[in-house]
């Protein structure tokens, strides 16, 4: 599923193509499971300007006048496309749009003019919401935990968390009222730098261990982000770049030979 840094990829790109324009057209498709009872949504939104974004964790939302907000979630296998450009896409899942327009699975279609950007999702396990406010203040922002990019928390508040949850460390870092955006690949490569077990329960961690978790984590999600989610450009060092052959015939290593269990 996309993490923290694909959707801050795909926030940026619209932020920095769209902000400023105003809808001329919203197409949506008739899918109240993605729309995630969103009514009205095509009239509610077309004419306004888009003024702002935002992220946090893997959620994301555009700001349009007059305090209407939509909000994204790309679930497993959500995407954002700008016609004529690359699309933003998790490594798995791509959405191959040739030379249609649309694309295929396209759920949401915003025209700002001559700029057109649609939202994919084939799975149908991202959803699409608006809302009326402040979109820091709405539940959908407000039941998230920090997010490790925007506002993570000092080593002693992190130590303090963690410390009085009994649960495998794992589980509690993709638990996204604990730590919003942090998802299968970047909880284990911030264990495996961190050099801690994922089933390891987190209420045994000792200090030392929460400051280097903390590290990591923030050291990787950033690195992550200023990279705008391009694999490529991530640490040849990583395990995100070996991971991927498990399940395979031959099993998966690191360069020094050391096996990924």
């Amino acid at each position: 599923m996309p993490e923290l840094p694909d959707v801050e990829q795909a926030r940026k790109l619209l932020h920095e193509r769209c902000v400023g324009r105003k809808l001329t057209q919203v197409r949506a498709a008739s899918d109240s499971i993605v729309f995630a009872g969103a009514t009205d949504l095509e009239s509610r939104l077309r004419g306004r300007k888009m003024v702002g974004s935002g992220r946090r964790g893997k959620q994301f939302w555009l700001e349009f006048s007059k305090q209407l907000v939509l909000f994204v979630h790309f679930g497993m296998t959500g995407q954002v496309h700008v016609k004529g450009e690359s699309a933003s896409h998790y490594r798995k899942i791509e959405v191959d749009v040739g030379a249609d327009w649309p694309p295929q699975y396209t759920k949401l279609e915003l025209q700002f003019g001559q700029l057109q950007v649609a939202f994919t999702d084939p799975r149908r396990l991202g959803r699409i919401r608006l809302y009326e406010g402040v979109a820091s203040e709405s539940p959908i922002v407000s039941k998230l935990g920090f997010d490790p990019v925007i506002d993570p928390p000092s080593p002693q508040a992190f130590a303090e968390m963690v410390m009085r949850r009994k649960m495998p460390v794992k589980a509690l870092l993709l638990k996204q009222e604990f730590s919003a955006g942090v998802g299968n690949w970047i909880a284990d490569e911030v264990l495996f730098r961190s050099s801690i077990h994922p089933a390891q329960l987190a209420s045994t961690l000792t200090q030392v261990q929460t400051n280097e978790l903390l590290r990591q984590l923030k050291d990787v999600c950033g690195t992550a982000v200023a990279a705008n989610a391009d694999s490529r450009l991530f640490p040849k060092e990583w395990l995100f770049h070996y991971r991927w052959a498990k399940g395979r015939k031959q099993p998966a290593q690191m360069p020094d030979g050391r096996a990924i269990e």
